[in-house]
């Protein structure tokens, strides 16, 4: 059998093939059914403050339509967990520790502030999640977030080429 290992942006997954997020990460039972199934990693559900900043009652899904009106795709318009940030924590944590070989990044979405960032992202990097989503956009993606990208800058970790050891870079 052929060897699918990927490693994309750092992370090592079994495959190339992971669930975006949306519906079908938004717990730990769907993202562990996907595993058992062959997935080779996830970006869970988007999370953000706790309490959570919008009601999502049921599925949201728009249609993309082409010239003659046939359905070409499906856009998902959910955009954040109506679930407490701690349940979503705790699941993720359980799920690395279930799935160490998976890739399993969590989707964040913060209010533009760096006290938000500041206090919501070592939570996520505790869970032992391959990484937040949103600092990685931000470091490349979203030029009106610069406190984000700087925040990603100093979070940073490195690996002396020399002795292997991995250090975290801090802002003072």
């Amino acid at each position: 059998m052929a060897d699918l290992t990927t490693k994309f942006l750092g992370i090592t997954s079994p495959n190339p093939f992971w669930l975006a997020s949306a519906p079908p990460t938004d717990k730990a039972y769907n993202v562990n059914r996907a595993f058992e199934a062959g997935w080779g990693g996830a970006v869970w559900k988007t999370l953000g403050e706790d309490p959570p900043i919008v009601n999502v009652n049921g599925p949201r899904y728009g249609a993309m339509h082409g010239n003659d009106r046939r359905v070409l795709g499906f856009n998902n318009i959910e955009l954040i967990t109506d679930r407490p940030l701690g349940t979503n924590l705790e699941e993720v944590r359980q799920i690395k520790r279930d799935w160490p070989d998976r890739a399993l990044i969590v989707s964040v979405m913060l209010p533009m502030n760096e006290e938000s960032w500041a206090k919501y992202v070592p939570m996520i990097e505790d869970t032992g999640a391959d990484g937040p989503s949103s600092i990685s956009a931000a470091r490349t993606a979203c030029p009106s977030a610069a406190w984000a990208r700087r925040w990603a800058r100093c979070r940073s970790t490195s690996s002396s080429p020399r002795t292997g050891a991995r250090s975290t870079h801090a802002c003072p």
